[in-house]
């Protein structure tokens, strides 16, 4: 089965994001992975959007962790507020063949990214990475995220 990786970031904007979504892409481009970024967080897939999507690769993002912000946008939308978003959020990855997911940030983006999986019901793995500068995650104790 051939492997395809999408990346995300939901949440407001904090330190570290471009050197995640770098990483990601670098690690799986070399394992010859598809790596693919969903513009705006959840705000256009919960949509059935799938035109806001970007192909990334090693050289698209081997510099991206000196910028600021998200070289793939950012957005607070939350496809858990109205189950046909979830459910239009699921449908736009398996469309776009997506196996794999990267959520990045904060306590809205976690419990979404948990939501999605429970509802993929084996057809998507979800890795949630945490980013919060409000340090709102609840967290076991020593685990910190990144963003403070």
């Amino acid at each position: 089965m051939q492997h395809k990786l999408a990346i995300l970031v939901g949440g407001g904007p904090a330190p570290g994001i471009n050197s995640v979504i770098g990483a990601a892409t670098i690690r799986a481009r070399l394992q010859d992975i598809e790596v693919l970024g969903i513009r705006d967080g959840f705000e256009w897939i919960m949509k059935g959007d799938i035109d806001h999507v970007v192909r990334l690769t090693i050289d698209d993002v081997s510099r991206i962790h000196f910028r600021g912000g998200s070289h793939i946008g950012i957005s607070r939308a939350n496809p858990t507020a109205h189950p046909e978003h979830m459910e239009n959020a699921l449908l736009a990855l398996l469309r776009m063949g997506v196996t794999q997911l990267i959520t990045i940030g904060g306590d809205d983006t976690a419990f979404s990214a948990m939501k999605l999986e429970e509802k993929a019901a084996g057809r998507l793995q979800v890795v949630h990475v945490p980013k919060t500068i409000d340090n709102d995650l609840d967290l076991p104790p020593h685990v910190d995220t990144f963003g403070y």
